[in-house]
């Protein structure tokens, strides 16, 4: 972690270099992780959620595919119309979608006061 010139080559030779966003420029450069601020939570905040990227991918390829071993497996065995395949199809990519949304901030409340209708006064 730097956030000077003299950081630079420290963080060049570093498995993974972290500078701060208010910094000297050479350090940004060569960074691989650049915070915008000197808030050191972020880091964490960004290792966590990396973890949770990572998981969900994993868990989302090994469903997938698991679906399209059944559907291969009943499709050579005679049990599996065309009108079947695209609907699982269909309701894979539905789950892997909703099982990806795990991953969206929970707690943003939206201010309805920002809200414009058109036509109306708010």
């Amino acid at each position: 972690v730097g956030d000077g010139v003299n950081d630079g080559p420290a963080l060049a030779v570093a498995d993974i270099g972290v500078a701060m966003g208010e910094g000297a420029a050479l350090a940004m450069e060569m960074s691989d992780v650049t915070l915008m601020d000197s808030k050191l939570d972020k880091l964490l905040f960004s290792i966590k959620m990396g973890t949770k990227v990572i998981m969900t991918v994993q868990e989302n390829i090994a469903f997938s595919v698991a679906a399209k071993v059944i559907v291969i497996t009943l499709t050579f065995g005679g049990k599996m119309t065309l009108l079947g395949a695209i609907a699982s199809d269909v309701g894979v990519m539905l789950l892997v979608s909703i099982n990806g949304m795990k991953l969206l901030p929970k707690n943003q409340k939206m201010d309805l006061d920002l809200i414009s209708i058109p036509g109306k006064i708010v």
